[in-house]
């Protein structure tokens, strides 16, 4: 008899594992459509239907999947015109941060424009850099072509920045052509659009369309930062001094991440 109990167990355990082992192949349902004990099977796969549906050793995959399917939701959410600005946004902080290798007794803090008041385009902007990061007002802000303009007001965590489009006459910067035989100094006295005017303190004489002005260094303001080129030369209303019309170097309709440039 107990040899007897003891194949009944056997057998019982055997028809479970047998069954759990069709329910899980991809023939399953057509084996149990064919048979002839398929309400038997049907009675029998309940638990491991069950077991199969909510297999533990499955999480890992259905984590995997959801992850990889995320990651294509968002390609497909992103726009063509967002991909290409994020593009171009990541290439500008390469380029700016290339800004390293250049004036190079200046240690440089990188930068975001944060805010930027329509009202006041090309007067100032808001970067994310602040006091704890050791900026101070007059320190010169650049970006990877050139010249921004200068730091005006501080907080703790944000700083403001008059930039050279401003157009009033508070932007004093000193500049400098380089000539072969000489140098012409002046100031940026105001904007209009779309030129950097610059009031020159010297005579006009050999500046010509095309030449290249610089930051002089006057001022305790760092020298040689490019700021644009010449487009054309007036006399003033008194016909006194040349002011020269410059295309800033830079697109100040366009700025994103610049550097703030500090004495070491």
């Amino acid at each position: 008899m107990k040899k007897l109990h003891w194949y009944y167990k056997f057998l019982i355990v055997f028809l479970i594992f047998f069954s759990m082992f069709f329910l899980l192949t991809e023939n399953m349902s057509k084996i149990v459509n064919s048979s002839g004990y398929k309400n038997y099977v049907n009675f029998i796969s309940v638990p491991f239907n069950f077991i199969n549906k909510y297999n533990i050793f499955n999480y890992r995959n259905v984590l995997k999947q959801n992850d990889e399917l995320s990651k294509k939701i968002i390609v497909v959410n992103t726009t063509e015109s967002e991909r290409d600005n994020l593009l171009k946004e990541v290439e500008e902080l390469r380029s700016t941060l290339k800004i390293k290798d250049v004036y190079t007794s200046y240690k440089k803090v990188y930068s975001k424009v944060i805010l930027r008041n329509k009202m006041y385009w090309y007067s100032t902007v808001t970067i994310d850099k602040g006091s704890i990061d050791n900026i101070e007002e007059g320190d010169a802000v650049i970006n990877k072509d050139g010249l921004i303009g200068k730091v005006k007001n501080v907080t703790k965590n944000y700083s403001t920045v008059k930039l050279i489009t401003d157009e009033s006459s508070e932007n004093k910067i000193s500049t400098v052509i380089n000539l072969k035989d000489k140098k012409l100094h002046g100031t940026i006295i105001g904007y209009e659009y779309p030129y950097i005017k610059i009031e020159l303190i010297t005579d006009s004489k050999g500046v010509k369309k095309g030449d290249k002005v610089y930051t002089s260094g006057l001022g305790n303001f760092p020298k040689n930062i490019y700021i644009g080129t010449v487009e054309k030369i007036v006399k003033d209303s008194f016909g006194v001094s040349y002011i020269l019309y410059v295309t800033p170097a830079s697109d100040m309709n366009d700025i994103g991440y610049v550097a703030v440039l500090k004495r070491k």
